[in-house]
């Protein structure tokens, strides 16, 4: 499965209960599922937008769901594209040019 996900949060301040939420809902999938590598969220705020905007990889798309997300390309690492939650090593499976 290659399908990304994404969910517009609102400003910083509104965004911040629901980044909360999927932090939360996040860490027990993540275990059940063995800590995946593939399975991750990243967030990007938008300055001239005033938006967070959350991307929910394809090894989190039942996390994505749950949370009405719609599907999206992957976002691109330019920017301030920062993990929210999974492995670390994600950021090298999804961006391998990344250090």
């Amino acid at each position: 499965m290659t399908q990304w996900y994404s969910k517009d949060l609102g400003d910083g301040v509104a965004a911040f209960a629901p980044t909360r939420q999927i932090q939360e809902a996040f860490l027990p999938l993540f275990a059940a599922a063995g800590q995946p590598t593939d399975m991750a969220v990243f967030s990007r705020y938008d300055i001239e937008k005033n938006i967070e905007t959350v991307y929910f990889s394809p090894g989190a798309s039942a996390l994505a769901k749950m949370f009405g997300a719609t599907p999206c390309e992957k976002p691109k690492k330019e920017g301030r594209l920062s993990l929210l939650v999974g492995d670390q090593r994600c950021l090298e499976l999804f961006y391998p040019s990344a250090q």
